[in-house]
């Protein structure tokens, strides 16, 4: 407590004291006069009397007003301490005990400390860990952007839920790793790492698309024997099947394909979820296979009335490339251009170079993709609300397709939408991979 505030506690406590004085020595000269106005002892003992119990009550309350003051000064000292300033045990405690693996790393990316999570994690002892550098530690085959995650360690930018693979000799673990740049209290700068395992979460993953590709190689034959068990109707003499019996098999037969299609799309989705879709080069004719994704379209394309147009850069025109996966991404695209575009409205495909890039885009003036769904667009089995009342026929794969290829031949893929208006993808992949 200081001084002022032990001032203001004794002259608060002498004035109590007064009026405790006033008041006992008011009522015991008041008995004295009362009962005996001219013995003049018994007024001199009512003001010691007084005066005593003024002091002993005016003694307690300084005291009581001090320890007051004291509790709160005690207070604010705990309160500055384990609020604004952690102590070190605590916080060590904490670190060292946590469930999420906890790593700093030096400007450099050595390990400067580990957490017991990041010890199990990791798969090696912390003398072994020491002054390791940590992006060694990482599977770079299976994460393919691991080069950006440096070049932002590097620079000091926050990485936030990257996912990568951690090589160990007892087995691969999978993690989401974020990465918060600091200065230390020498003024250094250094870097906390978090890792959350997600290595359980990726093994069901990992056996339900086991158990997708398996049932779409199984499916595979029982539909090809389907379609051609109904081609061989359809190639009967005339006059075998009735007109209303060759519109049931001509519906049979679209249904056949479009469960082909899905089978397709759901081999797709389990190779690249597997990490088994590896890259088949070979020169491509881009314009070639533009104006047959085109041509295998017209049908549908005619029935919408719709108005195609195509700005090619002449300047290319083969390059090597994955062509399946180029196929892919094409034919997606364009189908879904076609399938959301309002009737009597247009669709435009173009392509261009640029430096060492193919730039890529398919624009429609369909109904777009309203603005809150947009952050989910690529994900898997996810369709916008509108597109579900439109067209309700449909899987969600298709721009989970799109993306997945586009990141296997090392591009990128964007879009421009705006709800009733129309949508823009554009793709960008190298010329020589």
């Amino acid at each position: 407590m200081n001084k002022t505030e032990e001032k203001r506690s004794a002259s608060f406590a002498i004035i109590q004291a007064a009026f405790v004085f006033m008041f006992l020595f008011s009522l015991l000269l008041g008995s004295v006069i009362f009962y005996d106005f001219s013995n003049v002892n018994l007024g001199a003992l009512a003001f010691i009397i007084a005066t005593i119990c003024s002091l002993l009550l005016a003694k307690n309350i300084y005291e009581i007003a001090n320890n007051e003051e004291k509790q709160k000064e005690i207070g604010k000292k705990i309160s500055d301490d384990y609020i604004n300033h952690p102590p070190k045990k605590l916080f060590t405690e904490v670190y060292d005990n946590s469930p999420i693996a906890y790593l700093i790393l030096d400007k450099n990316g050595k390990i400067v400390s580990t957490n017991k999570s990041a010890v199990r994690l990791l798969g090696r002892s912390p003398v072994i860990l020491k002054d390791t550098a940590f992006f060694s530690c990482v599977d770079t085959s299976k994460t393919e952007h691991l080069v950006l995650i440096k070049e932002k360690f590097r620079n000091g930018v926050v990485v936030v839920d990257e996912e990568i693979e951690i090589s160990r000799d007892e087995g691969p673990a999978w993690a989401t790793m974020s990465i918060l740049p600091f200065t230390d209290s020498l003024g250094n700068r250094a870097s906390l790492v978090t890792l959350l395992d997600i290595t359980k979460q990726k093994e069901v993953d990992t056996a339900k698309s086991e158990f997708v590709s398996l049932a779409s190689h199984q499916l595979r034959t029982p539909i090809a024997g389907m379609r051609w068990s109904a081609e061989l109707l359809l190639m009967d003499e005339v006059g075998t099947l009735t007109k209303q019996q060759r519109r049931y098999v001509n519906r049979l037969l679209t249904n056949i394909q479009r469960m082909a299609n899905l089978i397709d799309d759901f081999l797709q989705v389990s190779r690249f979820d597997l990490g088994t879709r590896e890259l088949e080069t070979e020169v491509v004719d881009i314009q070639k296979m533009i104006d047959e994704v085109v041509g295998e379209q017209t049908v549908l394309f005619s029935s919408k009335n719709l108005k195609l147009e195509k700005h090619f850069d002449n300047s290319i025109k083969e390059f090597v490339t994955d062509a399946k996966l180029l196929r892919m991404i094409i034919t997606n695209l364009y189908n879904n251009a076609i399938k959301y575009s309002k009737n009597d409205g247009e669709v435009e495909i173009s392509y261009l170079r640029e430096g060492n890039d193919l730039i890529f885009s398919v624009r429609d003036s369909g109904i777009g993709i309203p603005k809150s769904d947009q952050p989910r667009i690529f994900s898997k089995v996810f369709r916008a609300s509108n597109a579900m009342k439109e067209v309700p026929d449909g899987t969600g794969l298709g721009l989970y397709i799109v993306k997945k290829a586009v990141q296997v031949l090392r591009g990128r893929v964007t879009f421009k939408s705006t709800e009733n208006v129309g949508t823009t993808f554009t793709v960008v992949i190298p010329v020589t991979l």
